[in-house]
């Protein structure tokens, strides 16, 4: 078999020099899953070097970290193979590796990152080839012309200039032995990021340097306590991204975790992602004409994702401005969702049984024991009004703070935290407190998209991916990324419920705008003193996540302040909607093959109200009214909250600003009543410009007449 492959390589060696200029010139290319280019990158800083130009301290401190026998072997290291082998065994893990400079050589021209024996043995053949075609002093230099040392460096002089700004006649010794180790995984070892590790490193490759007898112990000790002095200059790769910037940052990250050796910038590459750039470019339009549109309410940046039902990301808008700020919040930042995460505390208490799907809850008063100020009450109701019992259904579209509590409370805030964890994905850590059904915790839009996709699969999860297939420079397959769906983390029936639920939240609750969305599904969050408004949601076979914010750099950081009655189910759902529109017609054949499930209704539809609302606040489309039995006022509080309902004309407000979001139970249907739009905060007849409005049905003498006077233009 071995004689087979030194044939195969004897063949290869004439075409050597030509390769190594291929090697060179052929870019790495990122593809939309429509065929679009996104990204390029070439590896096209370089410095390289003759063998005269290497000092010699230089090849020494290479040679000591990857092939202190280079000398003496013929392109097989035979005894340093037998040496990793036995060192590797009694770790019980890859401490040490075979191959030789020659072999690392012939990997890097010609097998790429193929991880087979046979390779390894073509790897082999090859090394011997080369060793016999070339002397050794010219495959050392070949080899440190071509390496790649991270930060866009390729090539030994290339490395001088990019790390520590000097020419490569001028490293010290212990600069060379802090760049040799580097090409090992030039991402992890890399000085600019990581400085202990890459000094640790620099430590081990002066040892073996003075071990080996390269250097004496005086020089040893000079260069371990040489301090560590950086270039402050910053060269690039030839990289350039054409379109969705931040999805190419979260590719390129990616990467840099799943193949960490992968040298991309090498060149000769090709990954195939599943950004569909059309919904791409559609959401960072969107993104940017909302962020505009509302600036004078103090809204600066917004973020969307787009996945489908079996994880793919078609669209990641992680900022509304990349030149000016290009940090992820998709995937990077951690941001409270408000009542956008009350969805995942109802399934917790519906899977355990704490509540069942039409059993009333309490909206009286809520009481905790304050350490510093004795009982108190909590949490808030964003208009003060309390009293009645309500369903999980009502409590839920409608965004009532207090039956949110009451259930986390049943359902035990360490278990519903567990079951954020196990069934809907999320890692980031969730505080086990009551707080939590209000959307304390800090999670990011993608677990966000993770948690929503359980309730669209039906009880099954999917995990987001960008990455389809990755092709190395010789056209092999490095690696494939498959759809990876957790089945059954979830009963089928309470994704049922919650489906009906949060269909509740589009026909009559707090999202009313995305009724133009064929059968959407969502919530809305908007978090204490407006700092993050959200809108999630999903169709047949989609879910979308919006996020608007106001940040403001402050220093080397960026802060997040206060907007102006900025809500996720006025402002970010533009976004949503935007953005779904188009992906629907897109998306339409997969759309139609995944229709909506057929679940049991928890409490049947009405027919459509007597009259439309007055204006196009609320979507244009008439809204679900809230069934008779929804509202059971108890014997405390009937009395004092009837008048006040009376008083301002409805029961029900809906403002998702204090603690997380909430909104006041409704008041009860009555036969033949009419269904009204009501603003938020004024509980009377919605405006055009109401930032939050939900919809409620009146007897005909008790509908508010009056339109809104506190929002305007």
């Amino acid at each position: 078999m071995f004689y087979r492959e030194l044939l195969w390589a004897q063949g290869v060696i004439p075409k050597l020099d030509k390769l190594t200029e291929q090697l060179a010139s052929t870019p790495t290319v990122f593809y939309s899953a429509d065929g679009k280019v996104l990204y390029r990158a070439q590896a096209e800083y370089r410095k390289p070097a003759k063998f005269d130009e290497i000092p010699k301290h230089v090849r020494d401190a290479t040679l000591a970290a990857e092939d202190v026998r280079f000398y003496e072997h013929q392109g097989v290291d035979f005894r340093g193979i037998l040496r990793a082998l036995f060192t590797n065994v009694r770790e019980g893990r890859t401490v040490q590796g075979g191959s030789t400079v020659t072999m690392q050589l012939a990997k890097r021209l010609y097998t790429g990152e193929e991880k087979t024996f046979n390779r390894k043995l073509k790897d082999m053949a090859l090394a011997v080839q080369i060793e016999r075609s070339r002397t050794k002093d010219q495959i050392l230099t070949m080899y440190l012309n071509q390496v790649y040392y991270g930060a866009g460096a390729y090539g030994i002089g290339a490395a001088a200039s990019v790390y520590f700004g000097k020419s490569l006649k001028d490293l010290t010794l212990a600069e060379a032995a802090l760049l040799a180790r580097l090409v090992q995984r030039p991402s992890e070892n890399n000085p600019f990021k990581s400085p202990d590790r890459a000094l640790a490193n620099r430590s081990v490759v002066l040892r073996r340097m003075r071990d080996s007898g390269m250097i004496s112990s005086e020089e040893f000790e000079s260069a371990d306590s040489e301090p560590l002095r950086l270039s402050k200059r910053s060269f690039g790769s030839g990289a350039r991204t054409f379109q969705s910037h931040y999805f190419v940052d979260y590719v390129l990250d990616t990467l840099r975790r799943e193949l960490p050796d992968t040298d991309l910038t090498g060149g000769g590459y090709k990954v195939y992602t599943t950004i569909d750039s059309r919904l791409d470019s559609i959401a960072q339009k969107k993104v940017a004409e909302v962020v505009r549109k509302y600036r004078r309410q103090g809204l600066t940046t917004g973020a969307f994702v787009l996945v489908d039902d079996e994880g793919r990301i078609l669209s990641m808008v992680g900022g509304a401005d990349y030149e000016r700020n290009n940090f992820n919040v998709v995937f990077q930042g951690h941001r409270q969702p408000g009542s956008a995460f009350k969805p995942f505390v109802y399934a917790t208490a519906l899977t355990t049984g704490a509540i069942g799907p039409r059993d009333s809850i309490s909206n009286e008063p809520f009481f905790i024991d304050d350490p510093a100020r004795g009982r108190k009450r909590w949490p808030k109701n964003a208009n003060g009004k309390y009293g009645g019992m309500v369903s999980p259904r009502t409590a839920l579209a409608s965004s009532i703070n207090v039956p949110a509590v009451r259930v986390c409370d049943a359902a035990g805030p360490n278990t519903v935290a567990s079951y954020a964890h196990s069934a809907f994905g999320f890692r980031s850590p969730l505080d086990p407190v009551l707080a939590l059904a209000l959307g304390s915790s800090a999670v990011t839009p993608l677990e966000m998209a993770q948690g929503y996709g359980v309730f669209l699969l039906g009880g099954d999860r999917m995990t987001p991916f960008g990455i389809t297939k990755v092709v190395g420079p010789d056209g092999n397959v490095i690696r494939e990324f498959e759809p990876k769906i957790h089945k059954g983390v979830l009963d089928p029936q309470v994704c049922s419920w919650m489906d009906e639920f949060l269909r509740a939240t589009i026909t009559g609750g707090t999202a009313t705008r995305a009724r133009s969305i064929a059968d959407a599904r969502g919530k809305t969050g908007t978090t204490s003193d407006y700092r993050d408004a959200w809108f999630c949601g999903y169709t047949n076979s989609m879910v979308g996540i919006g996020w608007v914010a106001s940040e403001r750099r402050q220093g080397n950081t960026w802060v997040y302040d206060p907007m102006r009655r900025v809500y996720g189910g006025h402002v970010t759902i533009e976004i949503w909607v935007g953005v779904m529109k188009e992906a629907v017609k897109l998306y339409a054949d997969r759309e139609r093959s995944r229709e909506r499930r057929k679940y049991d209704m928890l409490e049947p539809e009405l027919p459509p109200p007597a009259e439309p609302p007055i204006d196009d606040a609320g979507g244009g489309e008439e809204a679900l009214p809230i069934a008779q039995a929804e509202l059971h006022p108890t014997p405390e509080t009937a009395a004092g909250e009837s008048a006040a309902a009376a008083a301002n004309g409805a029961e029900g407000t809906s403002s998702e600003a204090a603690t997380g979001g909430s909104s006041a139970p409704v008041r009860p249907s009555e036969p033949g009543g009419v269904p009204v739009e009501v603003c938020a905060d004024s509980g009377l007849r919605a405006g055009p410009y109401c930032p939050e409005t939900v919809t409620r049905t009146y007897s005909a003498r008790d509908r508010p007449r009056r339109r809104c006077p506190i929002h305007g233009p």
